[in-house]
């Protein structure tokens, strides 16, 4: 008698230790593409990527252009979120690659201390009524505007990618989680960001009005 269907569900952060783990196994035993491994990963891999990739954001100084690109990619992967497609999606050529060994051992190392640190910090199931209100598209509308926000032309000012690499990374751990205190910290760090940055504007445009009425000033004396 034939075993019904499982209906697909999406990974979680053990889920996807696990298959870190196991990537780094298979890898020395003949290597792995980014595809396959993606594939491994299951549907929802968007979540930890998106994860992965907030981190060299998080930290205070500016990372100029890359901010911009970096950015866009969030806010297409948010915008994939939004539509349902919770799964990575790269050029073939991309998927294609099969990193080395070392390569695999790195980043399998990486992402399981990462989601080691990510099962301290947060709880699973928890205010899980948040976690259903805000659901799959809310988490992917955070990402998406904090993708935007990360991109944005701004002057070299401390902080201006942190805040909304902040809201993507606690939107991620939420939906990974399930964890509804992760998902107010990104409302959170959301509303700080939108106020750093009114903040931050309205700085610019007062010293260039003082500089420019000094400049007036100094040209007429």
């Amino acid at each position: 008698m034939s075993s019904s269907p499982q209906s697909p569900r999406n990974a979680t952060a053990a889920d996807f230790i696990r298959a870190l783990s196991a990537s780094a196994q298979v890898a020395r035993s003949g290597g792995q593409t980014i595809g396959e491994f993606l594939d491994q990963l299951g549907e929802g891999n968007a979540w930890l990527m998106a994860l992965i990739l907030t981190l060299p954001f998080i930290q205070p100084l500016p990372t100029g252009p890359i901010a911009t690109f970096g950015g866009l990619a969030f806010a297409g992967i948010g915008w994939r979120l939004i539509r349902g497609d919770e799964s990575v999606w790269l050029p073939m050529r991309i998927r294609s690659t099969r990193p080395r060994a070392m390569t695999w051992n790195a980043f399998s190392g990486f992402g399981c201390g990462l989601l080691g640190i990510v099962g301290r910090v947060s709880r699973t199931e928890r205010m899980v009524w948040l976690v259903d209100a805000v659901g799959r598209r809310g988490a992917g509308w955070l990402i998406l505007v904090g993708g935007l926000l990360v991109a944005l032309p701004f002057l070299v000012v401390p902080l201006q990618n942190s805040l909304p690499a902040l809201v993507i990374f606690f939107a991620c751990v939420g939906r990974l989680q399930r964890d509804g205190v992760m998902y107010l910290m990104a409302l959170l760090s959301l509303v700080v960001t939108l106020i750093y940055f009114t903040l931050v504007t309205w700085v610019i445009f007062f010293a260039a009005e003082q500089s420019w009425m000094w400049l007036r000033a100094f040209l007429r004396g």
